[in-house]
């Protein structure tokens, strides 16, 4: 029984209907690959309510290689992160996350998948504002301004430009909630609600 990313994908999504932080906020959306940092890299499941989660899947037929610099740029921007993993990769990627991730284990059991829970995910208390300031399109960077009566000649400026001023002008904590605003509520984009998702997956 060969296992890939979409078979973890699923058992991963059916397992979020039992964390209760996630099916208490009506509001919870699941976004599938989402680019963190302009591009620089894309984490495959991200959950989206009171906090920013990150779930990075390693099955059995993926390589650690690019887990290093996936870390770094996660480590930027998500309030928390799990890595969920397959058991053979599991001895050595233990050895290069921060202790602050969470981590899951995939195995083989019987002709199933069951993921066990290794370690929770702690709070990530270096969260680099900027960073943040990127998954917002340039009208959301505009209207994050406007809320604060920046107003002048901000139309012509880049996305990054924006950001930069964010980060001078408006709170952290406006921004973090902004942010996670705008992901669960932007219209036509590839998020979806929690329970919409478990029920396409009873479907499939």
């Amino acid at each position: 029984m060969d296992v890939y990313d979409k078979d973890i994908r699923k058992i991963l999504i059916k397992n979020f209907t039992g964390i209760q932080a996630y099916m208490s906020d009506t509001s919870t959306v699941v976004v599938n690959e989402l680019d963190v940092c302009f591009g620089a890299a894309r984490i495959d499941l991200a959950v989206v309510n009171g906090q920013l989660h990150g779930y990075e899947i390693k099955s059995e037929k993926d390589t650690l290689a690019r887990l290093p610099a996936q870390i770094e740029i996660y480590n930027k921007v998500f309030d928390t992160l799990t890595l969920v993993v397959s058991e053979n990769h599991y001895p050595r990627a233990m050895k290069m996350i921060p202790e602050w991730w969470g981590v899951l284990c995939v195995r083989k059991k019987e002709g199933s998948l069951t993921v066990e829970t290794i370690r929770e995910a702690s709070i990530n208390n270096k969260i680099e504002p900027l960073h943040l300031t990127q998954f917002l399109w340039k009208n959301e960077l505009l209207e994050l301004l406007e809320q604060s009566n920046v107003i002048k000649g901000i139309k012509s400026k880049t996305r990054i430009q924006l950001g930069r001023m964010v980060t001078k002008k408006v709170s952290e904590e406006h921004l973090f909630e902004f942010v996670r605003n705008k992901l669960k509520t932007r219209d036509d984009w590839k998020a979806l609600q929690l329970p919409q998702l478990c029920d396409d997956l009873q479907q499939s």
